[in-house]
């Protein structure tokens, strides 16, 4: 799942990151018009550059644009507060040791990666960030760093070692080892979009997608009895456009996690972005994608990165303790395997 960097790709490859989880939903763009009840068959659509990926929200509400516009700016707002590589963000001063109170919001995000770090006993581990610091998967030439660089840099991971306690005035100490550097790219989008779709909400939008470059969001549905459809792409699909799945969804999240979204080969190795905190390298765990289906971004955005580090029998049977979340895991020979539920969102023809 492409993430905040948080973890960065480039202008040059925002289509491939983009359509890692793309919107197969060409009948967003037929006739114009209304469909009573203030339903629009064509949408308000807002586009924008942010959180280094190409960011897209649909209104199928009728609704002044300004509101889709607005809601953007939310990602601004909170790349000031997630980003580790943002020199004036509250969580890059955090892990500079500049300050060490910090807003409610980031004790909160911060909170929940703590949590999926317990569940997933340490695979997931948001304390990543001195090692994942070292790997560039954007650089025209990346390169494995240095082994002595890599060890030494997993002497600062550990999320156990991370401390938050509330304040009388709202805010939060946090506590950690001098060294540690929180990454929250793999949580940090679906929080946000997740904030972005209370906004509208808010604002009378009761029908409509955001897309956090592969990060999808549904508000309601489409239409009265009609959901939206919602493409996964075919991990390394040469063409951009061949389809891993096509999910029926209303009011639901869909977020992506695969080894196909940034990844280099050096020596014919190849090389992805998922860092394993025991090793500092990739893992390597037979999996190509996980694609979560839940209620909200947050979780599905969490859920798919540990449940890709955690492997195809562990991932699954994580899922199948949640209510009400489903997933689809691809192995990297290909083959599908669905969890109890998923079956229900697969759209047929």
């Amino acid at each position: 799942m492409m993430k905040l960097n948080l973890l960065t790709p480039v202008k040059r490859r925002w289509l491939s990151i983009l359509t890692a989880l793309s919107m197969s939903v060409s009948a967003l763009f037929y006739v114009t018009g209304c469909i009573g009840d203030n339903v629009l068959t064509t949408p308000i659509t807002v586009t924008d550059y942010k959180l280094n990926t190409y960011v897209r929200i649909y209104s199928y509400s009728n609704v002044r644009k300004e509101i889709l516009t607005d809601a953007l700016k939310l990602c601004d707002t909170y790349e000031h507060i997630f980003s580790r590589t943002l020199a004036s963000s509250e969580l890059y001063k955090v892990n500079h040791k500049e300050t060490n109170i910090i807003s409610r919001e980031l004790a909160t995000l911060i909170n929940i990666g703590l949590e999926y770090g317990e569940i997933s006993n340490g695979a997931f581990d948001i304390t990543i960030g001195s090692v994942s610091s070292l790997w560039d998967f954007t650089s025209e030439t990346p390169r494995v760093p240095d082994d002595n660089k890599i060890k030494q840099a997993l002497s600062f991971v550990d999320y156990t070692q991370v401390h938050l306690t509330e304040n009388s005035d709202g805010t939060y100490t946090i506590d950690m080892p001098e060294g540690t550097c929180l990454d929250l790219g793999a949580i940090a989008k679906g929080y946000i979009a997740d904030r972005i779709k209370d906004y509208l909400q808010e604002h009378n939008v009761s029908r409509g997608i955001i897309n956090l470059g592969g990060n999808v969001l549904c508000i309601g549905q489409k239409k009265n009895d009609t959901n939206f459809s919602i493409g996964v792409k075919q991990p390394f699909a040469q063409d951009g456009s061949s389809l891993m799945e096509t999910l029926s969804i209303n009011d639901s999240s869909v977020v992506s996690s695969g080894t196909y979204e940034r990844y280099f080969y050096e020596n014919d190795k190849f090389y992805h972005h998922i860092l394993n905190p025991s090793t500092g390298y990739p893992y390597d765990n037979e999996l190509w994608d996980v694609t979560i289906l839940s209620s909200d971004s947050t979780t599905g955005d969490c859920l798919s990165t540990v449940c890709f580090v955690l492997g195809l029998d562990k991932g699954m049977n994580l899922i199948e303790s949640y209510e009400g979340v489903e997933a689809i895991f691809m192995s990297n020979d290909g083959t599908k395997y669905y969890s109890s539920g998923a079956d229900k969102y697969i759209f047929r023809q």
